[in-house]
């Protein structure tokens, strides 16, 4: 692996998007199962929203420092 293809996977933060838009689904749908308060989808939805505030402040600073 290149070491510019590397960077470009580091940076790139649609992957983690991704897996934690899949662990915010089956948070749902255990929490709908078997947990009364919610608080996996709670939880899920908090590390989502961090990284998305991770790419929005952290991007913009990786892209001018590159």
């Amino acid at each position: 692996m290149s070491p510019d293809l590397s960077m470009d996977f580091a940076l790139n933060f649609d992957w983690l998007t991704n897996l934690l838009a899949i662990l915010f689904v089956v948070a749902c749908l255990y929490d709908s199962r078997y947990d009364e308060y919610g608080v996996l989808t709670l939880a899920a939805a908090a590390m989502g929203l961090a990284v998305m505030a991770m790419e929005f402040f952290l991007k913009p600073a990786f892209d001018m420092a590159l």
